[in-house]
């Protein structure tokens, strides 16, 4: 009988074991995105982008809809949806989390409180700022250049890390800068285009509130002072005579940055070191490429380079007043008795701290064209 028992023992566990509490897909929703808007009155008007797949025997591709709750909080948008949508959200796969203008400038804490404490969205998920409202870049369902919007507004910003354009921001970059002393947060924004969309640019943050926007190269040069710099093309305008002159596209091939605090007379001075390597593309008009030429656009590469970051230095830190490059962190790890004493003073002395910056650029001359008047 023992045997027996034995016996049909692994039966019994395969019959009691199963999918009891399980949730079939085709009875949620997978949100992708999710867009926060300040309401027109008060709360909070949030739009999800959901995942609509096809019938499985449909050669259609995968789709998205889109749908909008109010709530006076985020959470009770959210949970609004199920009236619209007839079906329980999950939020385990959001890619991209969208804040609107207006919202990000009263504040993103209010509207990033659920994310980070809901047990079911991942902090993996990147963040953007809308040029305008978010409702509208997650209406933007065009199948024909993506499935799924949401998730390639994502990816987008993945694949155009070489263009160093706009910085990737995940949620927890996003939170971890907003809790730490002496630290402001950033995130690139997102514009609508026709039925598209385009990343581009990097709005500020003062804490947790919307202070201000880079360009794209102005977005460079905070790269640059980071150490993110990943790619690009720096474009020097070379004069060959009083009439005329030459465009270069320069290839950034690598660029190194190395931040370091000295006292003068009694006051930190920040100083900035970049050297950055890059490679000659492209010239507008045919121009022959001696090494008396090459070191005139190398001296102009550098020369842009260090126009370019201290013009952003100057804005973040003189307008702004925004701590985006850690610049505390630095003179508390190198002047820590200079920071005992001041660090209650930071934000007044931040604003007039004196940065240098210092660039070294290299032009390799191998693979480059000589032209003698043309190809």
């Amino acid at each position: 009988m023992r045997y027996l028992a034995l016996l049909l023992l692994p039966f019994t566990m395969i019959i009691l074991t199963g999918c009891w509490g399980s949730t079939e897909l085709r009875d949620v929703g997978i949100v992708s995105g999710i867009g926060i808007d300040k309401g027109d009155e008060s709360g909070f008007d949030v739009t999800a982008q959901t995942i609509k797949t096809g019938s499985p025997n449909s050669d259609l591709p995968s789709t998205a809809i889109v749908h909008t709750a109010h709530g006076a909080t985020v959470f009770e948008a959210i949970r609004n949806f199920i009236i619209e949508a007839k079906r329980k959200e999950i939020h385990q796969h959001i890619d991209s989390l969208i804040i609107g203008k207006t919202a990000a400038e009263d504040g993103v804490t209010p509207a990033f409180d659920f994310f980070l404490r809901d047990h079911e969205p991942r902090f993996n998920m990147s963040v953007f700022l809308a040029e305008e409202n978010a409702k509208e870049i997650l209406e933007i369902v065009n199948t024909e250049l993506f499935d799924i919007p949401a998730r390639a507004m994502r990816n987008s910003l993945v694949e155009q890390k070489a263009l160093s354009k706009a910085p990737y921001v995940e949620l927890h970059n996003f939170y971890q800068r907003l809790i730490e002393p002496y630290q402001d947060p950033y995130m690139p924004i997102i514009h609508k285009r026709v039925n598209d969309f385009e990343n581009y640019g990097t709005a500020i943050f003062k804490g947790d509130k919307l202070v201000g926007e880079l360009d794209a190269v102005e977005t460079r040069g905070m790269l640059r002072v980071q150490g993110e710099l990943k790619g690009g093309i720096q474009v020097i305008h070379m004069p060959l005579s009083e009439e005329e002159t030459v465009n270069v596209s320069i290839e950034i091939k690598d660029s190194k940055t190395s931040i370091n605090t000295i006292l003068k007379n009694g006051q930190p001075v920040i100083e900035i070191l970049i050297q950055e390597t890059g490679f000659i593309g492209e010239t507008s008009k045919a121009v022959r490429l001696t090494n008396e030429n090459i070191k005139k656009i190398n001296q102009l590469y550098e020369k842009a380079v260090k126009k370019e970051v201290k013009n952003t230095v100057d804005k973040i830190q003189k307008e702004l007043k925004a701590n985006t490059f850690d610049f505390a962190e630095i003179i508390r790890r190198k002047e820590n008795d200079y920071w005992k004493q001041h660090k209650e003073q930071w934000e007044e002395i931040y604003p007039s701290l004196k940065v240098v910056v210092k660039v070294s650029t290299d032009l390799p001359a191998n693979g480059l064209l000589n032209y003698e008047g043309g190809r």
